[in-house]
């Protein structure tokens, strides 16, 4: 990613909102977080969104060309097609929601001679060599975001709870305490 260049994240979860402030921190201009949950919209904007959407087919109206890089967080095999879709030229589909391990996803091939790319994702292509101490600076600085990433802690006792209110979008984070 580059200084400048437009973004769409998709789905605005624990993942998606590491994707938001990595697009804040390499620059870039516009940053469109979508997420089917209104609620989440305070955190995204946090995070980096410039803009915050409902629903995916209202990408168009902020970046009618598409977007350089669209980061689909969700796992949903559905989406996968409609983040190809939202590529401007030369554009780039990063996977990283994780599917049924049989899901399949559908694209049409032509919409690809464009030059645009899609890409598997796992734990943010890190480096841990590298990245940590990228990692530790960057928090120092105020710029990397981690506490704000934990939405609510709970004793071990309440995993059910914690479980409940992640899969149901009521926290990005929920952190067990022993």
């Amino acid at each position: 990613m580059a200084l400048g260049d437009t973004v769409v994240v998709i789905g605005a979860g624990g993942v998606g909102l590491n994707v938001l402030q990595g697009a804040r921190l390499a620059g870039a201009s516009v940053i469109v977080a979508v997420d089917t949950n209104p609620a989440k919209e305070a955190a995204a904007r946090l995070f980096g969104a410039t803009h915050f959407l409902t629903s995916v087919d209202a990408v168009r109206e902020v970046l009618p060309h598409g977007a350089q890089h669209v980061f689909e967080c969700v796992g949903h095999p559905g989406l996968v097609r409609r983040a190809i879709d939202l590529l401007d030229r030369h554009g780039q589909a990063v996977l990283l929601g994780v599917p049924a391990p049989a899901a399949e996803a559908t694209f049409l091939p032509a919409s690809m001679f464009l030059d645009k790319a899609v890409l598997g994702c796992r734990y943010g292509s890190s480096r841990p060599q590298h990245d940590i101490a990228l990692y530790a600076r960057l928090y120092e600085e105020g710029r990397l975001l981690l506490d704000e990433l934990v939405t609510r802690t709970y004793p071990v006792e309440d995993f059910a709870k914690a479980a409940e209110d992640a899969e149901h979008g009521r926290v990005a984070r929920a952190v067990l305490t022993f």
